[in-house]
């Protein structure tokens, strides 16, 4: 019987990818693609995750029911009250530190300034592997309100808190859907929301939470921006069933968004995705879903993903069930082998497609190291390249510039 169930499994995780595919074409990154080697079928999931069925994905998927804190801790995405607090004084202090050095990342970018232009649009257009003029707007808005709250935390110029909150306030009162550009699948605004939602709780948990709310976010505002999230939340939520990069970055903004709304019936499902993908992104070997059938980029969304799902479930349950998941047998967490995999093929081109001279994605390098030094876990391959690599600077898919906020100078 046993056999036949697990036969039964391994059937049923191989046709998903197909019947996946036909439910609606994968979108590309939003970026340029910077890929080596052969890109055959891009957009196509079945290629993408003809790797991933395993019995060990069986098993998580079952054994995922994650629980969400009885308390969820403010400020607590990204960044709790302590680790803004060990910012602000290594920014202030006279002593070098890598964490200077990230920071430097931050003011270098345009849109951390408090006279960068924003624009709030009452309806955002999509466009499939590319970034259309009103994408562009949203991300950059969204960035540039961590930007200016992250200098306003830095500084206490109540300027950059100020920008910030008009980003927010401005987008919260105006917001009210997605559309696509002809020719784009319609699923794409699933991933635009959840790439984006993450980067704007992170901004909203700063300003209304930093200091028992010291930049004085009304309760109005507060109770409007709501609104903007449950409208992200709405769509990046339908990205979960992809069996890709899709899927980790719908978790990832389920529990950014439950967190940020106290909300654990949200949290706790995008904490259960977040598992079951785990060994359906990073498999027995270390190989990264969708590194050997697509490109050098995707796959890093993967680890990216997880890695920032790791960090929001320790800070609000002191929750280490991401990072050191391992299947039956195994001695070394599922996603510090990816890492590691992913870092031998950018460093030296090893591994299932040579990626080496590829760039690293920003927004994971700095939370993976400091997440696995903290936990006596190894990765010395990725350790070293992140070194090679920082600072970490900004993404249009996830929140970056880690360096400054989680920078180490002990390795």
């Amino acid at each position: 019987m046993k056999n036949v169930q697990a036969s039964a499994r391994r059937l049923r995780w191989a046709l998903a990818p197909i019947a996946l595919a036909l439910l609606a074409a994968c979108g590309g990154s939003g970026e340029e693609d910077n890929s080596t080697g052969d890109s055959m079928a891009a957009d196509d999931d079945s290629v993408q995750v003809a790797d991933a069925p395993t019995d060990d994905a069986s098993v998580a998927r079952e054994a995922a029911k994650a629980v969400a804190p009885t308390t969820f801790r403010h400020p607590g995405i990204f960044l709790t009250q302590a680790r803004l607090d060990s910012f602000k004084a290594a920014q202030n202090s006279a002593n070098p530190s890598v964490l200077k050095t990230g920071y430097q990342a931050v003011m270098n970018d345009s849109r951390s300034a408090y006279t960068y232009s924003h624009q709030a649009l009452s309806n955002v257009q999509v466009v499939g592997s590319a970034i259309g003029s009103q994408e562009a707007r949203f991300k950059n808005d969204a960035q540039a309100a961590y930007l200016n709250a992250l200098r306003w935390v830095k500084t206490g110029d109540a300027r950059h808190r100020d920008k910030a909150m008009a980003i927010l306030n401005d987008w919260g009162r105006t917001f009210r859907s997605f559309s696509v550009q002809s020719g784009t699948n319609s699923a794409q605004v699933q991933l635009e929301a959840a790439w984006m939602l993450p980067v704007w709780v992170s901004a909203a948990e700063i300003i209304r939470h930093y200091n028992n709310g010291e930049a004085g976010w009304s309760q109005a505002d507060i109770t409007t921006f709501n609104g903007f999230v449950d409208r992200q939340y709405n769509e990046a939520a339908k990205a979960r069933t992809r069996v890709n990069n899709w899927a980790v970055s719908a978790g990832l903004a389920m529990m950014a968004a439950g967190a940020y709304q106290d909300n654990g019936t949200r949290y706790a499902a995008g904490l259960t995705r977040i598992t079951e993908m785990i060994p359906l992104s990073v498999f027995s070997s270390g190989e990264v879903n969708e590194l050997k059938a697509r490109d050098c980029t995707h796959p890093q969304y993967n680890l990216e993903g997880l890695a920032q799902a790791a960090e929001i479930a320790v800070i609000q349950a002191g929750d280490t069930s991401v990072w050191m998941w391992k299947a039956s047998g195994e001695t070394t967490p599922r996603l510090a082998k990816g890492l590691e995999y992913m870092a031998k093929s950018l460093q030296s081109g090893t591994g299932v497609r040579n990626c080496k001279g590829q760039h690293l994605e920003a927004g994971y390098m700095d939370i993976a190291v400091n997440g696995y030094m903290n936990r006596g876990v190894a990765i010395p391959n990725f350790q070293a390249l992140a070194k090679a690599r920082r600072p970490d600077g900004g993404s249009m898919q996830f929140l970056g510039f880690t360096t400054a906020t989680h920078g180490r100078d002990d390795y």
